[in-house]
């Protein structure tokens, strides 16, 4: 099921961060070939419920890091490597949520109603949970996860905002002020320095990035048709 397929949120029960670590747990326990774990495996593993592991899988099912299982889980292609660069690059690990669920659902929902400005966590997390059950913590956990993946940011007054380049931002312009520029004092930076940057600084320099590589890549002939 893609990550668009369901209206799904994530349990009260656990944090992002330790849902996390259910997919760390997961990739630790079922190896390359992801195989699938059991809850009771899972739950000695990270000293919480079988019931708990149970709740936390449905929204990792739902936005495509899980095959669905029925007290066995095991992870998908994304899972598999959201883990191993968790483990290896934080930074990508993040970036590669971010491009998975650029169409989800709720990433649809906080567009539209970030379309406007900055806004409270708590009336966002409202916003995503309108028509679902549950308590207000299952929408404001939904808000933790896309800010781990990139797809919104906290301001400086800790609102939400659309990220940078979502913002109609105006690429800087080739030269020595330009995407070169910007990138020289990071190119020796570690994965741990990246990943320690402000969500808006560390979008800004991916775009950088991404502006660079394009100028570079070789322009591929058009062929005129038969």
């Amino acid at each position: 099921m893609t990550a668009s397929g369901s209206h799904m949120l994530p349990t009260e029960r656990l944090t992002p961060r330790r849902q996390l670590e259910v997919i760390d747990a997961i990739a630790g326990l079922g190896g390359p070939e992801c195989r699938p774990v059991t809850a009771r495996a899972l739950a000695a593993r990270l000293g919480i419920t079988p019931k708990t592991i149970s709740r936390a899988t449905g929204f990792l099912t739902h936005s495509g890091i899980l095959h669905p299982g029925r007290g066995a889980w095991s992870l998908t292609e994304l899972g598999y490597s959201l883990a191993r660069l968790r483990s290896t690059d934080s930074a990508r690990a993040r970036l590669l949520l971010r491009d998975h669920w650029q169409d989800s659902w709720f990433q649809q929902r906080a567009l539209q109603r970030l379309a406007s400005g900055p806004l409270e966590e708590a009336k966002l997390a409202a916003h995503l949970s309108a028509d679902r059950p549950g308590p207000l913590e299952r929408g404001l956990y939904l808000t933790e996860w896309m800010t781990y993946a990139l797809l919104v940011d906290r301001d400086e007054q800790g609102r939400l905002t659309l990220p940078a380049e979502q913002q109609n931002a105006t690429p800087p312009g080739p030269g020595p002020s330009g995407p070169i520029g910007v990138l020289d004092p990071l190119v020796n930076a570690s994965a741990e320095q990246l990943s320690a940057l402000p969500d808006a600084e560390f979008i800004a320099l991916m775009s950088a990035y991404r502006t660079v590589f394009a100028s570079l890549a070789p322009k591929v002939p058009r062929q005129s048709g038969s």
